[in-house]
């Protein structure tokens, strides 16, 4: 079963505290920018998973009257199926002012990314990664184009994160989704 709301996931399964980077005395330059690296490449496989399933859902709610029943069981909002919600009840959740709505669903992917890399650039433009590879796999597990309040809410988590990035002197060169 999927659970939506508030959990952290770690997509590849590996212990990410093999991934921190050690700053020991004299240690190898080399080994220290790898280390680096392999955080920030951690730091994006996290944010995709939380970017894939917040927009998965999303979509499952905007097209809940024409699920089949097991795949409503399978997803979960609030410790609940969304087979036991109403129609009206997920309509709601991704309404203007829903759980799974364009404002808050952004804001969500976005504090994850924003909130992980604080002022490092490049977890910043990795978190960004993270954010497209989860929407483009989103995109795979539902045969292709997702609803437009998906492609919104995408827009508006990317604004945000481009805007951090643009505050700390760089900028995001590829725009492309």
């Amino acid at each position: 079963m999927i659970n939506v709301p508030g959990s952290i996931y770690n997509a590849t399964g590996i212990d990410a505290s093999l991934f921190q980077s050690r700053n020991r005395v004299g240690e190898n330059k080399s080994v220290s920018q790898y280390s680096m690296q392999t955080e920030i490449v951690q730091f994006s496989l996290q944010v995709r998973t939380p970017t894939q399933y917040n927009l998965e859902t999303q979509h499952a709610l905007t097209q809940f009257s024409s699920l089949d029943q097991d795949l409503k069981s399978s997803l979960i909002y609030n410790d609940k199926p969304i087979s036991e919600l109403s129609p009206e009840q997920a309509d709601k959740l991704v309404g203007e002012d829903g759980y799974f709505g364009v404002d808050q669903t952004s804001q969500r992917i976005a504090d994850f990314v924003l909130k992980g890399a604080g002022d490092d650039i490049e977890k910043l433009k990795s978190g960004r990664e993270g954010v497209l590879q989860g929407f483009k796999d989103a995109e795979k597990v539902w045969g292709g184009k997702l609803p437009e309040i998906s492609y919104e809410t995408l827009a508006k988590s990317l604004e945000a994160i481009d805007e951090k990035i643009r505050e700390n002197g760089s900028s995001v060169v590829d725009l492309s989704i």
